[in-house]
């Protein structure tokens, strides 16, 4: 089973536009943490692949309209390391199919552990894991 390290839970928009954005945390120490990141990784991507009642859609979807963000914290990185964390789990999701087909559809990112203290969730310090990659944005916007 799988059990984040945590979770979050958000409103973002405005006026009628509003929607609830959630997400599951987990982090990331360079080294050390790679295998276990790897492990949740594809624990969460199980969760994720699980079906539903008589083998009907996914299972998660009776509990959540979309299958929350996830959001990688990088513990210990230098600033200077992010790109090398950020790769590092990339090849991870390659090595695990349905690690990689999730990362395909759900949105997730990676951080710095300083920069979320400093300048918050909302500001653009998450690095989108998917293949396509992309430029650090907030983690509404994965």
């Amino acid at each position: 089973m799988y059990r984040p390290a945590a979770e979050l839970a958000d409103t973002a928009g405005t006026g009628e536009e509003r929607r609830r954005l959630r997400a599951f945390v987990e982090r990331h120490r360079p080294g050390v943490g790679a295998e276990e990141t790897a492990a949740q990784l594809a624990a969460c991507a199980a969760l994720w692949e699980q079906s539903g009642p008589g083998g009907r859609g996914r299972a998660w979807e009776r509990r959540w309209r979309s299958f929350p963000r996830l959001l990688v914290v990088l513990v210990g990185t230098a600033a200077a390391g992010v790109r090398s964390a950020v790769a590092d789990l990339r090849l991870a999701a390659e090595e695990n199919p349905v690690v990689a087909e999730m990362l395909a559809a759900v949105p997730a990112g990676a951080a710095r552990i300083e920069d979320l203290v400093q300048r918050g969730p909302a500001a653009p310090i998450w690095h989108p894991l998917g293949a396509r990659g992309g430029r650090a944005c907030g983690w509404t916007e994965l």
